[in-house]
């Protein structure tokens, strides 16, 4: 299983361990491969018959993805909440981490017009009748939602000085909708 993550190109550093050299990010780009290598990384990470090395080098590919390219993570978040297999819980919580993530920590390195896209992006999420089918029944997922939301709004509105009122009123129906749409269940 880990052997698929492991197409990362490798060096000797100065101790001559084994390290992973960092692919700079305008020459990542998202892939159908890489995306398969970061959903064996997740089910690699959490099977509890892998070896402890397998789990650390798997975290360690998943965190260094993460830290390093922001835009692929989004992505990728975005496409793993819209797997429908037999371990899709997985896959939607680990995604949900990820947008949350970046939006936590990466969101002043987005952007202008990647900032759009990750706002448009999570509305069509909220909006989708996937959610109101997939996602109404795990709370987990409901809430992480939410809280992409809020730490998007947090962000994005004290950033600016000159929102207007038609962009607080379109948020707050918008909120409203998705409030709507938490407390149905």
């Amino acid at each position: 299983m880990i052997d698929q993550l492991s197409k990362t190109n490798n060096s000797n550093d100065f101790f001559g361990e084994q390290t992973s050299k960092k692919i700079p990010q305008e020459t990542m780009i998202f892939t159908n491969e890489l995306f398969q290598r970061v959903i064996t990384a997740v089910f690699c990470s959490f099977n509890p018959t892998t070896t402890n090395n397998d789990k650390q080098y798997a975290l360690n590919f998943l965190e260094d993805l993460k830290e390093n390219h922001p835009l692929i993570c989004l992505t990728i978040g975005f496409e793993l909440l819209k797997q429908q297999t037999n371990n899709e819980s997985l896959l939607h919580h680990y995604g949900i981490h990820l947008i949350e993530s970046i939006i936590k920590h990466k969101w002043t390195l987005l952007k202008q017009d990647e900032k759009f896209l990750v706002k448009e992006q999570l509305f069509l999420l909220i909006k989708s009748s996937c959610l109101s089918q997939a996602f109404m029944d795990p709370i987990y997922i409901r809430n992480a939602l939410a809280k992409c939301l809020v730490e998007m709004i947090k962000r994005d509105c004290f950033e600016k000085v000159n929102t207007t009122l038609d962009e607080i009123v379109l948020m707050t129906q918008t909120i409203a909708q998705i409030e709507g749409l938490f407390f149905l269940h």
